[in-house]
């Protein structure tokens, strides 16, 4: 075939194709009720204080993040302990919620489509596979530069196919919707709205204020934009609808009216959902979840520290619905920042020091049977507000040569196999030798004790050199 001919079938090809580049359409949001679409209340079922609720953040760091999230997840479901009814019982399965960003998002993604099939394939899948190489390819297909030249068509939007096709088997949010009520995890996907610089997450609660609905977007989209490394990709656009869709929540409407008593954070997360209802307003444009919450822990503090988060902990608890809760972090970050976690660990501590308090007043008023005691809502001693909060990080790995090895790694969409195992392994061994971890575990089992697992040294040398 001459190459005139071949030019010719380029051309005809590209001409039929007219049309085709552009990035896919969140659709605007139908008459639905209050209460539909992908909401914690619409996948899962309501909590029992009898049971741990382990609410789970996995941080950014590219595949790096994804293989240590991974690691916890894998140690998670050997975890066992003795529930009240006598029955032994896995960790993993008393796991109620996902908020992770950037190289995370992969993990708790897949694991929320394709729980029963998570640890079998998500390594294959994504963990041992050259991404960076199948973005690579991509790029440079002559049929992507013809639909990168369209100004509705970017590199963001070339990725999230190649995740969608690759990885998630082109799944949407209707698709875990559709799963049995209580058989996953609610996922929250995080983005950062670069237009407002707040922090974004794929769920309907955040899609209500764009007046569209989320159950027709692909989950490769949220988890594109939650790993939508600037300068390397353009902004994910989300179209903002303008028909009449519902009122704002409560809550924005008291925050903005009464600014000066108001906390600096709320009276910015109320302006945030105000401005996608602004006229002007016709696109959201979303880069990686990492520039507003590098860990994921944004979305659980808000939720266990206020009523207005759409999925707030804070009314379970109050509802006497909410019985243990776990927080693990997996924090595969190289940096210092750590500012989600001193704030949530602070928020902890000081409903401890609330608990104490109380309870040293309540022993003090014992003497005057007259006088009422004051309930407890912050109690340890109860089975509906125990806190457990422990961090996953490199900082606390004790092999200094290890610890370095960790810290130095790339955040790349690909790892040598080998530093993969490393990284799974070490997540395990974290877990297991958290001082706050074990102290959590044996208060909800006081006949639990960890395994002791040890991370294999060939595998250190391998990877990180000889001593």
């Amino acid at each position: 075939m001459s190459v005139r001919t071949l030019a010719a079938i380029l051309l005809t090809t590209l001409a039929l194709c007219t049309g085709c580049a552009h990035y896919p359409e969140n659709p605007s949001l139908p008459a639905i009720s209050a209460g539909e679409g992908y909401r914690y209340s619409t996948v899962r079922n309501q909590p029992q204080s009898d049971k741990p609720f382990l609410l789970l953040a996995f941080s950014g760091g590219g595949t790096r993040a994804a293989a240590f999230s991974f690691g916890l997840m894998e140690e998670l479901r050997e975890v066992q302990y003795t529930a009240h009814d006598g029955t032994k019982r896995r960790l993993l399965d008393d796991v109620e919620i996902i908020s992770s960003v950037s190289g995370g998002s992969f993990t708790s993604a897949y694991y929320a489509l394709f729980p029963e099939r998570f640890f079998t394939e998500y390594p294959e899948r994504f963990l041992y596979r050259n991404i960076q190489r199948g973005l690579f390819v991509r790029m440079f297909n002559p049929y992507n530069w013809y639909r990168l030249a369209f100004p509705d068509f970017s590199r963001i939007d070339m990725a999230e196919e190649y995740y969608n096709r690759t990885v998630f088997d082109e799944k949407t949010f209707a698709d875990l919707l559709n799963r049995p009520k209580g058989s996953g995890p609610f996922l929250v996907l995080n983005a950062t709205d670069i237009g407002i610089a707040h922090r974004f997450e794929f769920t309907q609660d955040q899609f209500d204020l764009l007046c569209s609905d989320l159950s027709g977007v692909a989950v490769s989209r949220g988890v594109a934009a939650s790993s939508n490394f600037p300068v390397a990709f353009a902004p994910l656009t989300l179209n903002i609808y303008k028909h009449d869709c519902g009122n704002l929540p409560e809550w924005v409407a008291n925050a903005t009216e009464a600014q000066q008593k108001e906390s600096k954070r709320r009276v910015a997360d109320a302006v945030a959902a105000q401005s996608y209802r602004e006229a002007d307003r016709k696109y959201a444009h979303l880069l990686d979840g990492g520039l507003s919450d590098n860990l994921g822990l944004r979305g659980p503090f808000h939720a266990v520290t206020t009523t207005d988060s759409a999925w707030s902990l804070v009314q379970l608890m109050n509802q006497k619905k909410l019985g243990r809760l776990i927080v693990l972090s997996a924090n595969a970050k190289t940096t210092k920042k750590r500012s989600s976690v001193e704030m949530t660990d602070g928020h902890f501590k000081q409903m401890k020091q609330l608990s104490r308090t109380i309870d040293s007043c309540n022993k003090k008023l014992e003497a005057c049977p007259q006088v009422p005691q004051v309930d407890n809502p912050f109690s340890s001693g109860t089975t509906r507000a125990a806190y457990t909060f422990a961090e996953l990080t490199f900082d606390d790995i004790p092999d200094a040569q290890l610890r370095r090895c960790l810290q130095e790694l790339p955040t790349t969409f690909t790892l040598p196999s080998r530093t993969v195992d490393l990284l799974r392994e070490s997540a395990r061994y974290l877990l297991l030798n958290s001082g706050e971890f074990v102290s959590g575990m044996q208060a909800l089992d006081p006949g639990w004790s960890p395994r002791k697992i040890e991370i294999d040294p060939k595998l250190i040398e391998e990877v990180c050199g000889a001593r």
